[in-house]
């Protein structure tokens, strides 16, 4: 019997595939199957709209069962296309529903939080909505059966709220659920129809000619000059603008940061055949945001505060700007109010005991944009937290996408740790802060008065100071940098360090005449010849250089036809 189950077991864990098989996973593959049993359902812990696992997962209702979103990933989709990517009805972000869900931290598989078995891609799911409609707590089908259902206690096993059996249990997962289960069915999403129907119009497209390699090079060539011709007719009116910026001295990285980064001409010319062989291993000129990097590092340094404020038409508000924690987030703020965009703006959400936000533009037709044009990445620090009220923090729409809102807390909110970026807080205008929590709101939370920026003043910054010390710091860096290039140069030619020596423009490129390859001159092999040249006001002199490094010359150098090598 040993034996007899070790082949059983071999028989199930068959190295091979059979003809069936085989046929079945070459049209899931493809994409072709047109049958109706061969399906490709979507794993339970990914999103729908990515086919990715998902980290915030929101859920779509459709006939009590439930299809799951990545929060970041439905809600562009859904601003832009107005509706459901699975199903392609026409849908809102209202409509979603917040999935709290437990995870197991050891292993990182979603569980039941009550029999703390993980969900694997056979398990029933269910979600029971709480009654605020906007979020759902997920559990087991057999947890809710066995303490809901079967002892006919309709509440929920976490919050302890009531709910309907009918309305308010969704069913996530059952792989008994045919319904259920073509709607998880990938070949019936409908974006995943659109790309693929998009891919095959693009294959069409290119099968309809047959070109050669050389044809195809020619034509991509063609299409990138165009780009470019269309690129430089609008870069005709930016670059009288730009201009003066392009009279900015350059900034190479090792007079940035210290530490040389070269353009990689040399490293390239020797490992590829395609360019020229150079021995140029010069630093290559730092980029904006290298530059932005050391500026930023420049105003953590000073550990200086900045302040700004707010006129409001229910009074003032004074901010203090923590620049020596979060200047990114500082830098972009006071950029923004220096350029005017806070100028009348309102505060356009107001949640009594939690906080109020504004930022946003008011021309909708406006596209919402940082000082440097696209969002920036988080600055989270753990001695900034949402503690009290009057904490100045920036609102997104996900990890690293901060631009101009920003919000203001009534309380403390430390469920918004390290999601969100706190940046400030509010030195004077608590009552002005407690006036506007007291006006009321609809039902989206917009105040039924308005409360209006009437414009925002800086009234101290360390951007300048620090950017002078940097400048600073940054020419010291160069000119020791020329300092050392110049020792170098003196040294190749033989000179001691100890020795003065001027040379003026022409006589300088007399000298540059007489030298041998890069390095090695000419003075070097005829020591005699090397002569010190000053202009002086008594009138030029010329000695020799007793005093020469370099090693004296063979009396005779005579090469034959290398037959004695």
């Amino acid at each position: 019997t040993f034996y007899e189950g070790i082949m059983v077991k071999r028989q199930k864990e068959k190295q091979y595939q059979s003809s069936v098989e085989h046929r079945l996973n070459s049209q899931l593959r493809s994409g072709s199957s047109r049958s109706s049993h061969v399906t490709r359902p979507l794993p339970f812990d990914c999103c729908a709209m990515t086919l990715t696992p998902f980290t915030t997962p929101v859920m779509r209702v459709w006939n009590s069962r439930g299809i799951i979103f990545e929060n970041s990933a439905i809600f562009p989709y859904i601003m832009k296309h107005k509706a459901d990517p699975v199903t392609g009805i026409t849908m809102t972000s209202r409509e979603l529903v917040a999935l709290q869900m437990d995870k197991n931290e050891e292993t990182g598989q979603w569980q039941c939080p009550v029999m703390n078995k993980p969900f694997l891609n056979h398990t029933k799911i269910v979600a029971i909505i709480q009654n605020d409609r906007s979020n759902a707590n997920v559990y087991s089908y057999e947890a809710v059966s066995e303490l809901n259902l079967k002892a006919k206690n309709y509440c929920d096993l976490i919050s302890g709220e009531k709910f309907n059996r009918d309305t308010d249990m969704i069913m996530l997962q059952d792989p008994n659920d045919e319904e259920l289960c073509r709607l998880r069915d990938i070949n019936h999403f409908k974006h995943t129809d659109a790309l693929r129907q998009q891919a095959n119009e693009m294959l069409n497209e290119n099968q309809n000619i047959n070109l050669s390699v050389t044809a195809s090079r020619i034509i991509d060539k063609m299409k990138r000059k165009r780009e470019e011709d269309g690129e430089k007719e609008g870069r005709k009116t930016g670059n009288q603008s730009n201009k003066d910026e392009s009279k900015k001295p350059k900034i190479f990285t090792d007079e940035l940061t210290g530490v040389s980064m070269t353009n990689g001409k040399a490293s390239g010319s020797f490992t590829s055949t395609a360019l020229n062989l150079t021995q140029d291993n010069s630093a290559r000129e730092a980029t904006e945001e290298e530059i932005l990097q050391a500026k930023l590092l420049a105003l953590k340094k000073m550990k200086k505060k900045g302040f700004v404020r707010f006129n409001t038409n229910f009074g003032v508000i004074d901010f203090e700007l923590h620049f020596d924690i979060a200047p990114r987030t500082c830098l972009n703020f006071v950029g923004l109010c220096e350029k005017g965009f806070y100028n009348d703006s309102c505060f356009h959400r107001s949640i009594r005991n939690f906080m109020i936000q504004g930022g946003k533009p008011n021309d909708k037709k406006e596209i919402e944009t940082s000082i440097w044009g696209d969002s920036f990445c988080d600055e989270f620090d753990d001695r900034l937290k949402h503690s009290g009220p009057g904490i100045l923090s920036m609102a997104n729409a996900g990890p690293n996408t901060n631009k101009r809102q920003f919000f203001i807390t009534f309380k403390s909110a430390a469920h918004l740790d390290r999601k969100h970026t706190v940046f400030g807080r509010v030195v004077n205008g608590l009552d002005v802060l407690a006036k506007m929590e007291a006006v009321p709101t609809d039902k989206k939370d917009r105040p039924t008065l308005e409360l209006k920026i009437i414009n925002a003043e800086v009234i101290y910054s360390p951007v300048e100071e620090a950017a002078e010390k940097e400048r600073i710091r940054i020419q010291k860096r160069a000119d020791l940098k020329r300092r050392e290039k110049e020792e170098r140069r003196v040294s190749a030619l033989g000179m001691s360090s100890m020795e003065v020596v001027r040379v003026t423009q022409q006589d300088e490129k007399v000298m540059m005449d007489v030298i041998i390859g890069k390095y090695i001159p000419k003075t070097a092999i005829h020591r005699n010849e090397l002569v010190e040249v000053d202009n002086s006001e008594d009138g030029n002199y010329a000695h020799e250089l007793k005093n020469s490094r370099a090693v004296p010359a063979p009396k005779t150098t005579k090469f034959g036809d290398f037959s004695g090598w």
